[in-house]
């Protein structure tokens, strides 16, 4: 066992200065994780859900902030009736394990609607059901547009 005297020599305070040195690093590294941006009002909401059948799916409409934001992007249904085609990144599945897209029905405003995939290929989706040929579908921020469904919305 190693003697205590005969290794460094003690400085009273030396430890609180050492342990006082790595809480001021801790605390400025832990300021750059902080939300750089000021909390917004309690009214501000960036979307809003609406439903007027509660056995159906509500609709999400986003404010352009929002949208800007989550830099939702869209594309079309291809194809025809029992053989339609979508972009892989609009399918969303919910917690039962359905797949769903969510169909745009207006300025920012969508609306999820039901699918039947019958095949993945790639980065696309076969689907034997869903919103005919022509209709926009969001492909990017899809989880966002999901989450302010089911009311997970963020007020920043």
């Amino acid at each position: 066992m190693r003697s205590l005297t005969h290794s460094r020599s003690y400085q009273p305070g030396g430890r609180r200065r050492t342990l006082a040195a790595g809480l001021a690093v801790v605390a400025v590294i832990m300021t750059g994780c902080g939300e750089v941006e000021t909390p917004s009002g309690d009214d501000y909401h960036p979307a809003t859900v609406e439903s007027a059948d509660p056995s159906a799916p509500p609709t999400v409409k986003f404010n352009d902030e929002a949208a800007r934001r989550v830099e939702l992007v869209t594309s079309k249904v291809t194809g025809t009736t029992g053989n339609l085609t979508v972009d892989y990144a609009a399918l969303i599945y919910d917690k039962k394990g359905k797949p769903w897209v969510y169909a745009v029905t207006g300025p920012l405003t969508f609306k999820r609607v039901e699918i039947k995939v019958t095949r993945i290929d790639g980065k696309k989706a076969t689907l034997s059901a869903g919103p005919p040929a022509g209709t926009e579908v969001v492909t990017q921020g899809v989880t966002e547009v999901y989450g302010t469904e089911l009311g997970m919305e963020a007020n920043h």
